[in-house]
This record gives structure tokens, C-alpha cells and sequence, in this order.
């Protein structure tokens, strides 16, 4: 005889009624025993959140701990959050992952509740959905996060096949409502902005594009170019070393302030992202020079800096855009994103409902390969006795296969009738109302289209 099977539940079960038993086994069962913990922007000040935040190291080092526990977990360390999901089996897993996810971050266990936001099932799953959507983060919609939950799933090899399930699930989630919706449409940056803006006006490709700045701005600006295979990208900076060092990681060309009048000849756009500076970096006669010499290509100037470096002109065939106008810009993108908001919850909603199918089948998957495993058995010896009974005997076919149709009945009915019976499992008036719908017993038969 097979060992019996032992309740993970049995510390609780037995103190619980029988009523409370279902809620009990239902808690940790499907979407229910998802899990989440998380500190993010929202919930804590920069600050704060930069002191508890995980790098790459910790946080995997988080998710062995859990994972040599028994634990499946998934963790998601990012500069806005550092959040922490898991499945739960039983009651006990949640305390032990509070626990050592507070050492981790370096708290104690206690000062968690005003730090961290605790979330369960739908709410967890939501939660990871509207990050990977973009509706978590600092800028409205942005896109990097697909590709940080990606690298997080990949790192986290003890995830498990329902963690990996939720977290696809949220990806997916994620491309459709950029897909099906404008949350990520214009950029909320100046220098993604101008960027865009550049790419609008030319074939990026086949140009020569100035940026005037290695500092952050410069550097989002540069970074932006490259990502979008600008054919020469060259960096002029007042400190040549640091134009280098940021040339070395784009491939770009570097150079000093001093052959700027040559490089703006050059170049079929400049973007000027440097710091103030007493005068300005690009004044009228290097502008007048460079458009006297372009045998009609245009030249397309974007002046980031502020106070502007680039001195205003109009000449035919060179375009400035300045500063204004990019924020302009900017705040009209993020209006339009906020507006898409709704949308985007809708469809989240959407796959939510198709998680909760997806995860209640993945629940039921073992019960059910075991019970058709079981009945296929019986069906195959019932089957053989009835086909030897029709070789080896003149009785009518009807009368064989009555035999055969009782006999499937009595032993797919006869160990769980025996096991009621016995009274070796509950039967109050809630297991009894179970079972009713379980088999559909005294109502209409649910469809099975």
C-alpha cells in the first residue's frame, strides 16, 4: 500500500473546523499562494530606497537563500525598487521569507511594515503586471523595465515553473499594452526628445551628428544616437579625456572644444548639451560659416544647454531648436501617456483574468494526471475482460457491454464511496456542498464546450 499522503496544512488543519479548512488549503493554492513584498519610489523616499536597495549580487544571493529553503522566489532589484516574489506552500513560508528578506536588505524584521508593501495573489500579480507596464515607474511608460524583469527571470533559476508562468505572464503583459496603446509613445526626456526629433528630419544612418558635452545630458543624448546606428557620431568636450572616455564606450570619435568651428562645418546636425559657458559655444559666424559651405544640406542644431550655448540665428537651410520648445515637447508626451493610463489597466485587467485560468489549471494538473491515469487503468482491464467474455461466449453483445458499463461504474465509484463511508475524511455540511458541485449533483451539468 502507497504511503499516505501528509496534509503540508496539518499544523493548522487540526486546530481549524471543518469549514475553515477549504479557506485554509484555498490560501495557498493557484494565484492565491503568489506572493510579493516590495520597497519602491512610492512607498519610501530616495533616499531611503537607495540605502536598502539590493544589486545584482544581493539579490541573488537573496534568492538561493530561498531557494536552499525550499522556497521558490523570483527577485527584481532595479534603481526605483527592489521587490521580492515567491510562491507560498504553507503558512510558515511567508514568516521565513520576511525574515530573510529583511536581512538582506539589512532590517529588522520588525521595521519592515512602514518599508515594504505586502502583497498576495491577484494584488501581487497586478502589482508585477502594472511594473512591467510601466505604470510603476519614475517615467510614465518607460520601456527598460521589460528588459530588467527579463534579465531578473533569467538570473533566478530556482523561480519554478509557476513563478516563471506569472512572470512571462507579466512580459506579455507589458508588450501588449505597448502594443495596443500609446504608454509609450514620445519620450520624457529633452534629450530623447531631441533625439527623436533628429531621427525625424534625416536617415540618422548615412549622418554625421556633433554632440557638444560629454555630461549626463551629453551622455543620454550620445547614448541615444548610438542606440539608433548613427553613421559618425563625434564628441566634442572641453575636457578631450572625457570626451574619449565616453567615445570608447559608443565608438564614436572624440575631440576638444578647439576644432568645434571645424566639426559643426562637418556635421549634418549638432546637439549641444554643455554646461554654461561665458559665451557661446556655437555663435553666428561658425553657423554662417558652416551654411555658406553646405551646397544646400541642411544643417539641424538642437540646443540643449542652458543657458543656451548655441547663439540664435536664421539662415536659410540650418533649423534650431531650442530648449523650450523640446520641454514643450516633453510635457505634451507625457500628457499623452497619462491619458492612455485607463487603457492600459484595461488591459491588464484582461490578462489578469487569463492568469487566474492559467493558474488554476496548473493547480489542478497533477490531480487530474493522476485521476486519468487511474481510470484509464481500469478502463483497460474492463475493456479486456469484456472483449474476452464476447471470444469465449454466445451471449448477445448487449448483454456484455451492460456488464462492462456497471462494472466501470462500481470501481470508479467504489474507493471514494468506501473512503465517505469510513468516515476517513470530513463530511459537514461544506464538504457535502462541495462535492454536490464538484460532480454536479441536483443542478444542471456544467458545459464542457
Amino acid at each position: 500500500m502507497a504511503d499516505p499522503v501528509t496534509c503540508p496544512h496539518q499544523d493548522t488543519c487540526a486546530v481549524l473546523p471543518a469549514h475553515a479548512r477549504f479557506q485554509q488549503a484555498a490560501a495557498f493554492s493557484g494565484l492565491a499562494a503568489l506572493r510579493a513584498l516590495t520597497v519602491t519610489h512610492r512607498r519610501v523616499d530616495l533616499s531611503t530606497l537607495q540605502s536598502l536597495s539590493l544589486g545584482c549580487e544581493p539579490a541573488m544571493r537573496l534568492h538561493d537563500d530561498l531557494t536552499a529553503q525550499g522556497i521558490e522566489s523570483f527577485v527584481l532589484a532595479t534603481c526605483n525598487r527592489t521587490e521580492l516574489y515567491w510562491r507560498a506552500d504553507v503558512p510558515r513560508d511567508d514568516e521565513t521569507v520576511r525574515e530573510t528578506f529583511a536581512a538582506r536588505i539589512g532590517v529588522p524584521p520588525a521595521s519592515l511594515a512602514p518599508l515594504a508593501e505586502w502583497l498576495s495573489g491577484e494584488d501581487a500579480a497586478g502589482h508585477l503586471f502594472r511594473v512591467c507596464c510601466g505604470l510603476e515607474s519614475l517615467v510614465l511608460g518607460e520601456a527598460e523595465i521589460l528588459g530588467q524583469v527579463r534579465a531578473a527571470l533569467e538570473a533566478c533559476s530556482g523561480a519554478g515553473r509557476f513563478l516563471q508562468g506569472v512572470v512571462q505572464a507579466a512580459l506579455r503583459t507589458g508588450r501588449l499594452a505597448r502594443a495596443e496603446t500609446a504608454i509609450g509613445s514620445g519620450a520624457l526626456s529633452v534629450a530623447s526628445t531631441a533625439v527623436q526629433w533628429l531621427a525625424g528630419q534625416q536617415p540618422l544612418a548615412e549622418r554625421r551628428v556633433l554632440v557638444v558635452g560629454a555630461g549626463d545630458t551629453g551622455l543620454k543624448a550620445a547614448r541615444h544616437l548610438a542606440s539608433l546606428g548613427t553613421g559618425c557620431l563625434v564628441i566634442a568636450n572641453r575636457t578631450r579625456a572625457r570626451a574619449e572616455a565616453l567615445a570608447a564606450t559608443l565608438g564614436a570619435r572624440a575631440t576638444g572644444l578647439e576644432s568645434l568651428a571645424e566639426e559643426v562645418h562637418l556635421a549634418d546636425a549638432v546637439v549641444c548639451a554643455a554646461t554654461a559657458a561665458p559665451r557661446w559655444l556655437v555663435p553666428h559666424p561658425v553657423l554662417r560659416r558652416a551654411a555658406a559651405a553646405r551646397d544646400g544640406r541642411p544643417l539641424h542644431v538642437v540646443d540643449l544647454a542652458m543657458p543656451a550655448g548655441v547663439e540664435p540665428v536664421a539662415l536659410p537651410g540650418v533649423t534650431l531648436v531650442d530648449l523650450g520648445t523640446l520641454q514643450r515637447a516633453v510635457e505634451a508626451h507625457r500628457h499623452r501617456r497619462e491619458a492612455e493610463v485607463p487603457r492600459v489597466e484595461a488591459v491588464v485587467e484582461r490578462e489578469l483574468k487569463w492568469l487566474h485560468a492559467w493558474a488554476r489549471h496548473q493547480a489542478l494538473r497533477p490531480l487530474v494526471s493522476d485521476l486519468r491515469r487511474k481510470v484509464e487503468a481500469i478502463r483497460r482491464a474492463e475493456l479486456a475482460r469484456a472483449q474476452a467474455e464476447l471470444s469465449h461466449s454466445d451471449e448477445p453483445d448487449a448483454s456484455v457491454l451492460e456488464r462492462l458499463s456497471r462494472r466501470l461504474l462500481e470501481q470508479v465509484l467504489a474507493i471514494p464511496l468506501a473512503t465517505l463511508e469510513a468516515g476517513e475524511l470530513p463530511l459537514d455540511a461544506t464538504h457535502a456542498e462541495y462535492l454536490r458541485r464538484l460532480f454536479a449533483l441536483g443542478g444542471e451539468s456544467p458545459s464542457c464546450a
